[in-house]
């Protein structure tokens, strides 16, 4: 009998309720690890616990300023490499598939993208991670199906919120 250890990672696709996303990062927090995604799947599954590789566990902090929800890894993980979103080609990438597209605009909190026509983002795909050389500089929040652009939340936002103490 072989054992296969699963190893959670960004772009892991997680299930919340009847719904579920995609987990954009895992940050050291408080001491250990959490899983970073989209806090508004949480609010329109109805249930702050999610099942994500091997493990279930709930949402334990939901900043007031940022659409994201912290929850403990507590099984085997892999620490996301974060960066600072620049202009230029980024990936979409989840467990699923990888699309290209670009960074027409950046803040220290947000990324601006634009999609590629005919090759949008599904229901589910909120949280994916945006890379860029390797790293994740960002994960998706939602985007304009008539406009073809799109907003994430900048790693350097989260590496701000994953530091706060309470």
């Amino acid at each position: 009998m072989t054992f296969i250890e699963v190893v959670i990672k960004s772009g892991d696709f997680f299930l919340s309720g009847k719904t579920g996303g995609v987990m954009g990062a895992v940050v050291p927090w408080r001491g250990a690890y959490a899983g970073v995604a989209p806090a508004h799947i949480f609010r329109y599954s109805g249930t702050d616990t999610l099942r994500i590789g091997n493990q279930i566990c709930k949402v334990a902090y939901v900043p007031g300023d940022a659409d994201l929800a912290f929850f403990p890894i507590l099984a085997a993980c892999k620490p996301t490499q974060l960066a600072k979103p620049r202009l230029g080609e980024v990936t979409i990438e989840n467990a699923a598939r990888k699309r290209t597209c670009r960074i027409s605009d950046a803040s220290w909190s947000i990324a601006y993208v634009v999609l590629p026509p005919g090759d949008l983002p599904g229901p589910g795909d909120s949280g994916s991670p945006l890379v860029q050389d390797g790293k994740v500089v960002g994960l998706l929040l939602s985007f304009n199906m008539h406009n073809y652009k799109g907003i994430a939340i900048s790693a350097e936002m989260i590496k701000e919120v994953a530091g706060r103490k309470s």
